[in-house]
């Protein structure tokens, strides 16, 4: 055999193994669910249901470490925005980077963000779940010492969410809100051992340089492997789909971006000379940051059923946030600002699909 062959072979089984690790530890989680451990359960008419959800904004305390600092204003704006639009807001974990920083002095160097959140708790439209890195809300006495007494005594902190989609009265599946981490040995197994390099090594070196490897995310398609692992995971479920953070990656199952713009330009009019000549520079733009990350990321995985998605994260490093919708009968990726760089969301392009299209092709 040659030695590209058992390279190739070699990362399959590996990969293989990794992907059967994280299936069985979110059987666990789901089992967990069902049984009503650590999870709640909502019924929702996709006719009438606003949810937004972000995930791992990471907030520090303001030193160069932080890696929230720089998506607070977005993520400030969306929130203001999405409580007056009445939507539920999901903080989908990691919101509180308790790795590096004690959640007594995040939520003080933070206080207005966390107000903004409040709000929504307030009201009857807050859910949180657990990350790996907010992982001491896991536990109750955690919650009711450092949360509680900001969002109030009935917060509830879970490791997972249900929303059963109802269509006049009949259940046609099921959405399962979850940080996503289950199954990988430094941030699932292993968490408490993962800490002190991140925080006796990783921070000092984030502050004194200000690093951040949150690049900003140019596609949404299946590349990283354990977002390839969530989905090879999800599409074995039926009528469930599956919507999870912690890869700071956004998901959506669509096109590769350089795909779409390409049959943009084949139905551009011949007389659309301006359109196609942007087209065809953003083309070029989104090809050339495609090579630059392809190869560490691996090939594109083609979802051939719409069964997972990801939020990204509200730490980018050009201060940009991601999140996924739930509203108006759709399930949409978003990105705020826009792209003029305004307080709005903007529809990511491809990123949107009917919530009875999602559940029809799961059957």
């Amino acid at each position: 055999m040659a030695p590209s062959s058992r390279s190739e072979l070699k990362k399959g089984l590996q990969d293989s193994r990794y992907r059967r690790r994280v299936a069985e530890a979110l059987d666990s989680a789901l089992q967990r669910a069902l049984d009503g451990e650590k999870s709640t359960t909502l019924d929702i008419d996709p006719a009438s249901a606003r949810f937004m959800i972000f995930s791992d904004q990471h907030r520090g305390i303001r030193n160069g470490a932080d890696d929230f600092r720089s998506c607070e204003r977005a993520y400030n704006a969306a929130l203001a925005y999405y409580f007056a639009a009445g939507h539920t807001l999901i903080e989908l974990g990691d919101v509180e980077e308790l790795w590096e920083e004690r959640p007594a002095a995040i939520l003080d160097k933070y206080k207005h963000s966390v107000e903004l959140s409040v709000k929504f708790h307030q009201a009857g439209r807050y859910l949180r779940v657990y990350g790996n890195h907010d992982d001491a809300w896991s536990f109750d006495d955690e919650v009711t010492r450092c949360l509680r007494p900001v969002y109030g005594d009935d917060l509830k902190v879970y490791e997972s969410i249900r929303l059963r989609v109802r269509n006049e009265g009949r259940e046609i599946g099921c959405f399962w809100l979850t940080h996503g981490h289950q199954g990988t040995a430094n941030s699932d197994r292993f968490s408490r051992l993962s800490r002190i390099p991140t925080r006796f090594l990783w921070r000092p070196l984030q502050r004194l340089f200000k690093v951040s490897l949150n690049s900003p995310a140019t596609d949404w398609v299946l590349r990283e492997k354990h977002n390839i692992a969530l989905y090879s995971w999800a599409a074995s479920q039926p009528s469930l789909v599956l919507v999870a953070g912690h890869t700071h990656r956004p998901v959506f199952r669509a096109k590769t971006l350089a795909a779409q713009i390409e049959e943009e330009i084949k139905k551009a009019a011949p007389h659309e000379i301006q359109r196609i000549a942007e087209l065809s520079a953003e083309l070029e733009w989104v090809r050339a940051q495609d090579q630059k990350e392809s190869g560490p990321e691996g090939a594109v995985v083609a979802q051939e059923s719409p069964s997972y998605f990801n939020t990204g994260c509200c730490c980018f490093v050009d201060g940009d946030i991601t999140g996924v919708e739930i509203a108006d009968g759709e399930i949409r990726l978003i990105r705020w600002p826009d792209d003029e760089n305004r307080p709005k969301p903007q529809l990511l392009r491809g990123a949107r699909l009917t919530i009875a299209e999602v559940f029809a092709e799961l059957q």
